[in-house]
């Protein structure tokens, strides 16, 4: 997807969430505290600032679009894995005599 073609596809997404909470172009203006002609851009496909992004999600209740920019990442199953074996220490097990299990003797069946 181009650019422009993201701009105008998240211009009609805040369009329909001013439709959806009610909001006319001026009643979000004032609640942002950005102008009309700023929100008529937005939502015709024009790039806003980042602050002008913020300051309309605000206001239309939606900040937790932007929750993926602040999330922590956790490793991989294989990193963390990884990670673990650094911090062990390889220890050489030594088995006495006493400590060794005679091996199990299987009986034979009669046929």
């Amino acid at each position: 997807m181009t650019d422009g073609a993201l701009m105008k596809q998240i211009g009609s997404k805040m369009k329909e969430l001013r439709i959806i909470n009610s909001m006319k172009q001026s009643e979000l203006a004032s609640a942002s505290g950005v102008s009309v002609f700023t929100i008529s851009a937005v939502e015709n496909g024009k790039a806003p600032s980042l602050m002008v992004m913020i300051q309309l999600l605000r206001a239309l209740g939606h900040l937790d679009y932007l929750d993926q920019f602040f999330c922590e990442r956790l490793p991989s199953p294989v990193a963390y894995a990884k990670m673990l074996n650094k911090n062990k220490l390889r220890q050489r097990v030594k088995i006495s005599a006493q400590d060794q299990t005679p091996p199990i003797q299987v009986a034979e069946p009669e046929w």
